[in-house]
């Protein structure tokens, strides 16, 4: 009866080893198969914060519409031995900076003092241009009292406003200027300038 009882002893035993063995099996795949899920998410977790970053970058890079913001599209020109508008060469041949295009307002709000600094250089560095004109069209500017006298002849066309002006939530400005200068300007830049308050 002994015998039996041992067998059965080791028997039971056998099973419940058995039992256990099994069930630490199944749960080490089962956490195995959770830990690699884990991990996946954790990944995902890893490439979406990236993602996140990059957008957020690109958004820090784009400008803040919420205020004005100017673009322009403009074509600027050097036209030498210009006279004034269909004059004869008798005041002076002088030189034009010629700029057309348009500026348009992308931004939510009004855009005041808005303009176009302008700033060109002749070939060998001396400044020639320095200056600030508003957005308009089919005017003229000088670069000195002396051109500015001349243009102010009204059979030469009309002179230039100095105001600057506004330029609302998605309006656009047609230019058209000529700023007439002495010496030849070989660089330029031309950039709209505004600001957020009156």
């Amino acid at each position: 009866m002994n015998k039996k009882i041992i067998a059965i002893s080791v028997l039971i035993a056998i099973l419940f080893i058995s039992a256990i063995a099994g069930t630490i099996f199944y749960y080490n795949g089962v956490v195995n198969d959770k830990n690699s899920k884990i991990a996946s998410l954790s990944t995902q977790m890893a490439n979406q914060n990236n993602e996140i970053a990059n957008l957020t970058s690109q958004i820090d890079q784009e400008p803040n519409l919420t205020n004005p913001h100017i673009v322009t599209q403009l074509g600027v020109t050097e036209i030498g031995n210009s006279s004034a508008i269909g004059q004869p060469y008798a005041w002076g041949a002088y030189w034009r900076l010629f700029i057309q295009g348009a500026a348009f307002n992308m931004g939510n709000s009004t855009a005041y003092n808005a303009g176009l600094k302008v700033i060109a250089y002749s070939g060998t560095g001396l400044l020639e241009i320095n200056m600030t004109v508003p957005f308009v069209n089919g005017y003229n500017y000088g670069t000195n009292s002396a051109i500015v006298s001349v243009l102010a002849n009204p059979d030469l066309g009309p002179l230039g406003p100095l105001q600057l002006g506004n330029l609302t939530r998605g309006q656009y400005a047609i230019i058209d200027i000529d700023i007439y200068h002495e010496g030849i300007v070989t660089n330029w830049t031309v950039t709209p300038v505004w600001t957020n308050t009156p």
